[in-house]
């Protein structure tokens, strides 16, 4: 009984501050982004009496999305000498058209539309996917958590060093997201990228393309052919970013392969740690030394 009132003293004050929240959001056209997902999420977990550790295990994940978005904003500000051509040349060797142009000649205002909602999934899908694996396979959440942070924090490196435009400033693309906003008649994308100040050249590699790949690639090694299903996810987000005008093929490619290559990172770490001592044991002069 005890504990039923302490988790009621929790719940209720949550679900009426979500409720709030969820309700400005709504009222100011913003879309709802991490943080109500994880509030969301923690009244969930607070029901069914797991609110403890939830906030232990699970709060990591958001600490490094919200970090993520800070750190991208500080990057933002700096002075930085922005590649325009190189992404461009890239698809035009690739495809010798713009795939992005290509695509944008056969808009329709129901493709504009279901692109968009895909290509906002951005935030949510990888949000829900480490509950469920939280929830039900607490070893693979860890690994998979790993992944998700050597993938961000990898991007961000890159955005850092070698910050890229996407194709609606490269190439005058159209930016198709605003045109949504046009068309459904309230300023919901041009409300999010105000209100979280995306840093607009952060294009290489798409993150967008990154996390629905890290999220096939572990659902995949779960449960195998039945999440076959899950493939939908990442191949319609990856076309929505080149037709959205929001990245070039190469940047899709690019996050793909940061996605891949932290998920091998996270699911071998054991045996890529022992592989990186044994090398640095190797090539130590000193231990060399003293063997002579």
């Amino acid at each position: 009984m005890g504990d039923a009132r302490r988790s009621n003293y929790v719940l209720v004050p949550s679900a009426i501050f979500t409720t709030v929240l969820l309700g400005f959001y709504l009222s100011h056209n913003i879309f709802p982004g991490p943080e109500l997902v994880f509030l969301c999420l923690f009244l969930y977990a607070s029901y069914i009496g797991g609110g403890n550790r939830f906030l232990k295990t699970f709060s990591l994940f958001l600490i490094t999305f919200l970090s993520y978005e800070a750190l991208n904003r500080l990057i933002d500000n700096m002075p930085r000498n922005i590649h325009v051509q190189e992404p461009l040349t890239a698809d035009l060797w690739m495809f010798k058209v713009i795939p992005t142009l290509a695509l944008q000649q056969f808009r329709t205002p129901l493709l504009d539309s279901v692109c968009a909602v895909f290509y906002s999934m951005h935030f949510i899908a990888p949000t829900v996917f480490a509950f469920l694996l939280w929830r039900y396979k607490p070893e693979t959440y860890q690994r998979y958590l790993l992944a998700f942070t050597i993938c961000t924090y990898s991007a961000l490196l890159t955005f850092l060093v070698y910050p890229v435009a996407p194709p609606w400033y490269g190439v005058n693309a159209t930016r198709v997201l605003f045109q949504v906003d046009r068309f459904l008649g309230v300023p919901m994308f041009k409300t999010i990228y105000d209100y979280i100040g995306v840093n607009p050249f952060a294009a290489f590699p798409s993150l967008h393309s990154a996390f629905p790949c890290l999220i096939a690639i572990f659902a995949l090694k779960i449960w195998k052919k039945k999440a076959l299903p899950v493939l939908v996810l990442p191949t319609m987000i990856w076309f929505s970013a080149v037709y959205l005008g929001e990245h070039y093929v190469i940047d899709v490619i690019g996050g793909i392969a940061y996605a891949s290559f932290a998920s091998i990172l996270a699911c071998n770490k054991e045996k890529v740690f022992n592989n990186f001592t044994a090398a640095i044991r190797m090539a130590n002069p000193c231990k060399q030394f003293r063997k002579d």
